[in-house]
């Protein structure tokens, strides 16, 4: 199911603050749509986008492209194979695995 709420660290991370100092504006404004659970902190994308000034779709489309962009850079110095080339090591991997 997908997630309401973000972690204080990435909450943090968005507004370009510490978590700490987000933490401490929390304690002190008593801001609503922020739960403090066993698991730690969670901000409400709510309370998030409304401290931004923006709505919650514009928030939840700038997270998942700032998500992309993060797993772009992880795969972006992967091997990149032809076709031909993914059908030679596909090959071996179906060999290796039939003995």
């Amino acid at each position: 199911m997908f997630q309401l709420t973000i972690d204080i660290q990435t909450s943090a991370q968005v507004l370009g603050i510490t978590p700490e100092t987000f933490q401490a504006l929390v304690e002190r404004e008593q801001l609503e749509g922020v739960l403090k659970l066993r698991e730690g902190w969670r901000v409400s994308i709510f309370t998030l986008a409304r401290l931004l000034n923006t709505t919650p779709e514009t928030l939840l489309e700038f997270l998942e492209d700032y998500a992309l962009g993060q797993r772009m850079l992880e795969v972006a110095n992967d091997e990149v194979l032809t076709a031909a080339e993914a059908r030679a090591v596909y090959q071996t991997y179906r060999d290796e695995a039939a003995q």
